[in-house]
């Protein structure tokens, strides 16, 4: 179990070592926002606010890597800094998810998702005093602290 768990991480460093060289990610300011999930409610409040994540990180662009076909064919009208999409496969997404697990690779690696890593505890404050779902995005995953919405501030 632990090897196969190696080996689907070598997988996925491979991957990422790929992407990394594609788009010149630690040298360009460029961030990888992986969205794995098909919520597309949840997938457009991320995709909304790409710029003002890219703002306060000092980014200049951002690569999409989706297994969301509706986020694959739509992220790239909501910002100009979205310099490419790319839809990945389900066992992609879990090599890379296991490699991210095992060796935390990158600052400019964003995992934008309710089901894994912090997203799947994250998901539970959704009924809590009027979060909504891009409070979840800005705060929560972007993690942009200056970020004001009115469903915070109800409760």
């Amino acid at each position: 179990m632990i090897l196969s768990a190696m080996i689907k991480a070598l997988s996925g460093r491979k991957r990422w070592l790929k992407v990394k060289r594609r788009y010149k990610v630690d040298r360009e300011g460029v961030y990888v926002i992986m969205m794995p999930d098909a919520d597309r409610e949840f997938n457009e409040c991320a995709l909304r606010r790409i710029d003002d994540f890219l703002n306060y990180r000092k980014g200049n662009s951002a690569v999409i890597l989706t297994t969301d076909e509706w986020t694959a064919n739509n992220a790239r009208r909501f910002s100009e800094h979205v310099i490419a999409v790319e839809w990945i496969s389900e066992r992609d997404y879990k090599h890379f998810f296991d490699y991210f697990y095992y060796q935390g690779f990158s600052e400019r690696f964003i995992m934008m998702s309710l089901r894994g890593w912090h997203g799947e505890r994250l998901s539970l404050a959704e009924t809590v005093n009027g979060i909504t779902k891009e409070d979840m995005a800005c705060l929560g995953l972007y993690i942009i602290r200056n970020w004001e919405n009115s469903g915070l501030s109800n409760g």
